[in-house]
């Protein structure tokens, strides 16, 4: 039985994810930072899925976690690495802790999880490293710039990983989602400080598109499928794109430079009445 380890399975991409892979037979070692505080009923019937706790900003934990892992089973297959953070708000508004929480875990955590597990990998002739990442990683979203750099920075690393480790036998790639109903927008609030900046009114407004685009996103098992497929490709490609939002946005992106660009996020982001110093988006909803 192959054994996958997949990080942030308390809700959303993780728990399908993990889902998924028990379905189908692997044996999946689920990780959260909290298991205590999860619906202990969420893998009800799917299989073999064992809860462990793990905190990926944590090296330590990261560490022990793998090691744990390695002596109970013998081996890793394919890592997922799905835990990550997203936090909205303007890039001069969000707070220095905010900037470091989201970089320790949507990068170094990624990092420190595939650092871990290669030499098991190489070891054993091969395995997949597989990194849930985001169609931002193509753009600087409008209130969502930090997150966009997370996954843009992870997914340069992980391209350049992708050949150092090709020659073991080891895959690398990301699946980069668009707008999918998560749940996650229900943890997008803005600050007291956010409430009271310069940018307050943008940042009310992307908020509220950004909620009703995960609310009318698409089914989040379509994510766990995909990677649960690349999984089974001895060679798959770097990057995978996901959802049909996501496929169009990226391929407008592909064919737009300069000015055209400008014009794409500006249309694609509507805040052309805040570039243009209007009250507020009336004139555009």
């Amino acid at each position: 039985m192959k054994t996958v380890l997949v990080t942030g399975c308390s809700s959303g991409f993780g728990a399908l994810t993990a889902r998924a892979f028990a379905e189908a037979g692997y044996r999946v070692v689920a990780t959260m930072r909290d298991p205590a505080g999860t619906d202990p009923g969420i893998f009800a019937g799917a299989g073999t899925i064992e809860v462990r706790a793990l905190d990926v900003t944590d090296g330590d934990d990261v560490a022990a976690c793998v090691a744990a892992v390695l002596a109970d089973h013998g081996r890793i297959d394919v890592l997922v690495n799905n835990a990550g953070v997203h936090l909205l708000g303007a890039v001069e508004d969000m707070a220095e802790a905010d900037l470091e929480t989201v970089m320790r875990t949507n990068f170094f955590g990624v990092l420190a999880l595939s650092r871990a597990v290669l030499p098991a990998m190489r070891r054993s002739g091969g395995g997949h490293i597989l990194t849930v990442s985001s169609v931002g990683s193509r753009v600087g979203r409008v209130m969502d710039g930090i997150y966009c750099a997370s996954k843009a920075a992870v997914e340069s690393a992980l391209e350049a990983m992708c050949y150092e480790v090709a020659r073991f036998g080891v895959r690398v790639a990301v699946v980069c989602p668009g707008a999918f109903r998560t749940g996650i927008d229900r943890n997008f609030t803005l600050s007291d400080a956010q409430a009271r900046s310069p940018y307050a009114a943008l940042q009310r407004y992307r908020l509220e598109r950004v909620r009703e685009a995960c609310r009318d996103g698409g089914d989040p098992a379509e994510v766990a499928a995909a990677l649960l497929r690349i999984a089974g490709d001895p060679a798959p490609a770097f990057r995978h794109l996901v959802g049909d939002k996501a496929i169009a946005l990226d391929a407008a992106l592909s064919a737009a430079d300069g000015e055209a660009r400008a014009e794409l996020l500006t249309r694609f982001s509507g805040i052309g009445w805040w570039i243009a110093g209007a009250a507020g988006p009336e004139a555009e909803r």
